[in-house]
């Protein structure tokens, strides 16, 4: 067989076994009966008063609504806490048009020990699924 003849039937052999496998491709998407959206959120102020850092935001979720499965927050890279669902948010209701949004706002503190200058801050906000949404806010102490 001359190597063009070769080449030929490789290439239709090859495009069979292609077309085949696309025939049997399974759709994975299947295997998910409902999407998990990320949650929502803002990251309103972070703040460092007289040794206490305090961290304030709001979230939730499509899915779950409120309170999501845990908020947790760290500054410069280190664990401060968790934080807690205990504000009301009407801003964030009148916003998204959803009642059930209302405790949507949480509030960590904590005494930690920082030096003056600028400092990042960040939420990490889990929901019941652990979808995953990151806020950060920079703040700088004096």
């Amino acid at each position: 067989m001359t190597s063009a003849a070769r080449m030929i039937a490789i290439g239709l052999m090859v495009s069979a076994i292609f077309i085949s496998a696309c025939f049997l491709e399974k759709n994975y998407g299947d295997n998910f009966a409902t999407p998990n959206h990320a949650p929502v959120g803002f990251y309103d102020q972070a703040k460092y008063e007289k040794g206490v850092f305090t961290g304030i935001g709001w979230s939730a979720d499509k899915e779950d609504n409120v309170p999501l499965k845990m908020v947790l927050v760290y500054v410069d890279g280190k664990p401060v806490g968790e934080a807690k669902f205990q504000m009301n948010r009407e801003d964030v209701v009148n916003v998204y048009k959803n009642d059930r949004w209302l405790k949507s706002g949480w509030q960590v503190s904590a005494s930690i020990p920082l030096g003056q200058g600028p400092h990042t801050s960040l939420a990490l906000c889990f929901d019941s699924k652990d979808a995953l949404l990151v806020l950060n806010k920079e703040f700088i102490v004096r």
